[in-house]
């Protein structure tokens, strides 16, 4: 397939003519304005196609006479176009035809001359107009790929949603991954669909309130096509055009996160319990044991009370063995997640 190299230093031109005499006219044309211009010529359809399918040649621009043995009008313009997508093709008829030439330009025909009016300078205007359009049209074709390269192949989820109804408009690799479902079926569904209903209400108001940025709520429920649910932050930006607003949305799964949290806050509070154990429930039974060890310290002869203080301290040190062998089970659970 030809490929388009930029004017000024190299030009080369395949002229589509079956008349000889228009033909020796457009290329003295060209050699007249142009330093270093290579000039193909075919004069039939069949022979376009075949020069198009073998040639080497980098093409510059394509000059197509819409009146050829074997094929005219606008399916010679759509045939030639299939085969020559990537070369501006400027279309030269015998005749003025005002329709004709609206037709072939919503078409992708770059431009439309008439062969009487037709001089060196309108042919050499016309063909660096083509150029100079078509290397625009290419930065912004690679400008489009580049944004659906970083969309579609982004880790993240990501949608694209009309501004008005929040429709999906596209969904990227990750969405459908993540979420499970196919982009036919991403499409026939609303990013509302996502929430739980409770949340619906405020995940519209977000998005009208706000032209750009994060979801001012720590996390939204997000259900995923076989039941589960997930907790997310939502980010999304506005993109403004002529004849719409979009919003690009991206998702970032905090499950995890979330349920980390949990246990840690779980953990805190088992930790608080502890200590509080250890500050109130220890101190009985240690206060009682150190008590009875105080009298039969004091009265050391006093056998008549022994027996019972001896049972006092059995009590308390049992007691206070329970409570140790809690908090061991308590803090056991710590290690082991």
């Amino acid at each position: 397939m030809s490929k388009i190299i930029n004017y000024p230093d190299k030009l080369s031109v395949l002229v589509i003519e079956d008349n000889p005499g228009d033909f020796v006219l457009i290329e003295d044309y060209l050699l007249e304005k142009f330093k270093d211009v290579t000039i193909s010529h075919c004069s039939s359809y069949a022979e376009s196609i075949l020069f198009l399918e073998k040639t080497k040649e980098t093409l510059s621009v394509l000059l197509l006479d819409l009146n050829l043995p074997d094929l005219k009008g606008l399916d010679l313009i759509k045939s030639i176009l299939s085969y020559s997508f990537h070369v501006p093709v400027i279309v030269i008829t015998g005749y003025s035809d005002l329709s004709m030439a609206k037709s072939s330009l919503k078409m992708g025909v770059y431009d439309f001359l008439v062969k009487d009016e037709i001089n060196p300078d309108l042919l050499e205007k016309t063909i660096i107009y083509t150029l100079n359009r078509s290397s625009f049209i290419n930065q912004i074709d690679d400008a489009k790929m580049n944004y659906e390269n970083l969309f579609n192949f982004s880790p993240q989820p990501m949608w694209l949603l009309d501004f008005t109804t929040l429709k999906i408009l596209n969904a990227n690799f990750a969405a459908q991954i993540k979420y499970g479902y196919s982009l036919d079926e991403f499409k026939a569904m609303s990013f509302l669909a996502f929430h739980p209903e409770a949340e619906q209400p405020k995940v519209k108001q977000q998005f009208e309130l706000n032209e750009n940025g994060v979801f001012d709520s720590n996390h939204f429920t997000h259900f995923l096509q076989n039941g589960n649910e997930i907790k997310v932050e939502i980010y999304y930006k506005v993109l403004q055009n002529a004849t719409s607003n979009e919003i690009i949305v991206l998702s970032n799964d905090i499950t995890e996160m979330i349920n980390q949290i949990n246990t840690i806050q779980i953990q805190n509070a088992k930790l608080r319990n502890i200590a509080w154990t250890q500050s109130h429930i220890v101190r009985a039974p240690l206060s009682r044991i150190l008590g009875i060890i105080n009298l039969i310290e004091m009265q050391p002869d006093n056998f008549e009370d022994l027996p019972f203080l001896l049972k006092q301290l059995k009590i308390s040190t049992n007691e206070m063995d329970d409570i140790v062998k809690k908090i061991v089970t308590e803090t056991k659970g710590f290690t082991e997640k």
